[in-house]
């Protein structure tokens, strides 16, 4: 990974980069976060913003925490700092086209994608398809609530191929 800062690096801004980092996974399902374990995440270039709260990996971007992945072209992650000179991720999101997460019983697939991480739903956009097994269900906008597992399609038709396998 390459990385590009705006502004002086520092141990402050390194750790800022850090925790953003192993909070940008927070879009991953509830699957992946039971318990708090080692983030992993590859870009071509990491850039923070510190004034406008961001990080945002640009290309190729691979993230993996325990056995679920996000792949995508850019991930943003927005983010307010606490009293107590930490930080919290409030929003992560994908641009650039072609996102994918990947757990061991699905794979979701989209356009882009937009979480509000402090109310946990995620909404997923543009030629969206997720499948379990052989069952596949593709439409244009997922919203998922990942406190209640509650998903719904919208924007159009939805297409639902079921396997009762």
């Amino acid at each position: 990974m390459n990385l590009s800062m705006t502004g002086k690096l520092n141990k402050a801004g390194i750790s800022v980069a850090l925790i953003l980092m192993a909070a940008s996974l927070a879009a991953m399902p509830a699957e992946a976060q039971k318990k708090k374990s080692k983030v992993n995440i590859e870009s071509d270039q990491m850039e923070l913003f510190e004034k406008q709260n961001q990080a945002v990996f640009r290309g190729n971007v691979r993230a993996r925490q325990n056995n679920v992945r996000l792949n995508s072209t850019n991930l943003i992650a927005t983010f307010t700092k606490t009293k107590s000179g930490g930080t919290d991720v409030t929003w992560l999101e994908t641009t650039g086209g072609g996102v994918r997460i990947i757990t061991p019983s699905q794979t979701i697939t989209g356009d882009r994608m937009k979480m509000n991480v402090k109310a946990n739903t995620a909404v997923v956009r543009g030629k969206v398809t997720v499948t379990q097994g052989t069952s596949v269900v593709r439409g244009e906008t997922l919203n998922v609530n990942l406190n209640t597992n509650e998903s719904k399609f919208s924007g159009g038709r939805v297409k639902f191929n079921f396997d009762p396998e």
